[in-house]
C-alpha cells in the first residue's frame, strides 16, 4: 500500500491553512470595525472565543509550516481577534488581604429548583454584598428568612426590574436612575445604592439591561450601559464605585470597553481567559457542559484592586454566579 510522505501532507494542508488564516483575518477585522454600528456584528462577540481558538491553532500551524507570508497573515488575524480583550482597562491585583466579597447572580426567572442550594452556596462563600437579577418573590422571602445578610434593597422587586441587593453593609440610600439617555427612553432602570463602609462612600450600581436579541433591544442595552456609565463617572470624585450584574454584554463587545472608558471604571477580572457565565440549559442537559458566553461582570473605580475572580456552581439557572474579592482603598 503506497504511503504519503510528510512533504505531500504539508503541501495538501497548506491551502487549507491559507483559507483558514484569511477567513479568520477577514472575520475578525469585520467584527472589530463594524460592531459599534451593526447589531449582528456585535452579536458575533458573544461567540468570540470560537474565533480566537481556531486563530491560535492556525497561528501555531503557520509556525510549523515555516511560511513567512502565512505566518504574517495568521499572526495579524490572531492579534485582531485578541485586541478586544487586551484593550480593556483592568483593575490591579490586590497586594493585601481583600476585604469585600461581592457576588452577582442571575437566578433565572424560570428556575425550577428551590432556593436551598443557592442559600447553601452563600453560606459557604460568606459574601459581603450580593447583587441578584431575575429574582422571584419566593426566592426573596427565602433569602430574607435565611438572615445571612441583614440589609436589603427594596422588597418591591417588580419596580426594580426583578433586581435585589443583600448586604452586610448598611444601605444608606437607593434610587433607580431616570430612564432616559440621548433623548431616548431606556426600557429598564439601573439602581444606584449607597453603602455605609465606615468612611468614604461606597456607591453600588445594580444592573441588568435588555438581552440584545432584537435591534431595538440592542440599542436599549447600549443606552442603558451609557446611562450607567455617565452616572458612575459623576460619582468618582467623591466615592468608591462598584457596578455589578448581568450586563448581557460579553467582554469582547466594544460596548463593554466603551462603558469602561466613559465611566472611568476598570474591569474586575484576574485574567483574560474566558469563563462561561451564561450558558444554554439544553446543551448543559444534553452534553453536561456550560457552553455560552461571559456576560456577568463587576467593574470598579480606580483604587479598588482585585484579589480573586471565579465562577460559582450551578443552582438551576442559565447563569453561573460570579464571586469577586475586592480590596478597597484605605
Amino acid at each position: 500500500m503506497p504511503t504519503v510522505s510528510r512533504r505531500t501532507i504539508a503541501a495538501m494542508a497548506r491551502p487549507l491553512l491559507w483559507s483558514a488564516a484569511i477567513a479568520i483575518l477577514l472575520s475578525a477585522t469585520l467584527v472589530v470595525v463594524t460592531a459599534r454600528t451593526f447589531w449582528l456584528a456585535d452579536l458575533a462577540t458573544f461567540a468570540w472565543p470560537l474565533l480566537v481558538l481556531p486563530a491560535v491553532v492556525v497561528f501555531l500551524s503557520a509556525i510549523l509550516a515555516r511560511r513567512p507570508a502565512l505566518f504574517a497573515v495568521s499572526a495579524t488575524g490572531l492579534g485582531i481577534a485578541l485586541l478586544p480583550s487586551f484593550a480593556l482597562p483592568t483593575a490591579p491585583p490586590a497586594t493585601g488581604q481583600p476585604g469585600l466579597r461581592v457576588i452577582t447572580a442571575n437566578l433565572f426567572v424560570e428556575n425550577e429548583r428551590t432556593p436551598a442550594e443557592f442559600i447553601a452556596f452563600l453560606r459557604r462563600e460568606n459574601p459581603d454584598v450580593v447583587v441578584l437579577q431575575e429574582i422571584r418573590e419566593h426566592w426573596q422571602e427565602a433569602l430574607v428568612q435565611s438572615g445571612l445578610l441583614p440589609y436589603q434593597s427594596s422588597g418591591d422587586i417588580l419596580s426594580r426590574d426583578r433586581m435585589k441587593v443583600f448586604s452586610k453593609l448598611p444601605i444608606l440610600s437607593e434610587m433607580p436612575l431616570v430612564p432616559h439617555f440621548g433623548g431616548e427612553k431606556v426600557h429598564k432602570r439601573p439602581v444606584r445604592l449607597v453603602l455605609d463602609n465606615g468612611g468614604r462612600p461606597l456607591v453600588l450600581y445594580a444592573i441588568h439591561p435588555e438581552t440584545p436579541r432584537r435591534p431595538w433591544k440592542w440599542r436599549d442595552r447600549n443606552n442603558y450601559l451609557a446611562l450607567t456609565a455617565q452616572a458612575a463617572h459623576g460619582d468618582l470624585p467623591s466615592s468608591d464605585v462598584i457596578v455589578a450584574g448581568d450586563w448581557n454584554t460579553p467582554l469582547w463587545s466594544p460596548f463593554f470597553a466603551d462603558f469602561l472608558r466613559s465611566s472611568g471604571l476598570q474591569a474586575a477580572i484576574v485574567d483574560l481567559l474566558p469563563t462561561m457565565t451564561r450558558f444554554s440549559l439544553k446543551v448543559a442537559d444534553l452534553l453536561g457542559i456550560h457552553a455560552g458566553s461571559q456576560i456577568d461582570h463587576v467593574a470598579v473605580s480606580p483604587g479598588i484592586s482585585v484579589g480573586g475572580w471565579r465562577a460559582g456552581p450551578d443552582y438551576g439557572s442559565n447563569h453561573l454566579p460570579v464571586i469577586v474579592d475586592l480590596a478597597l482603598p484605605q
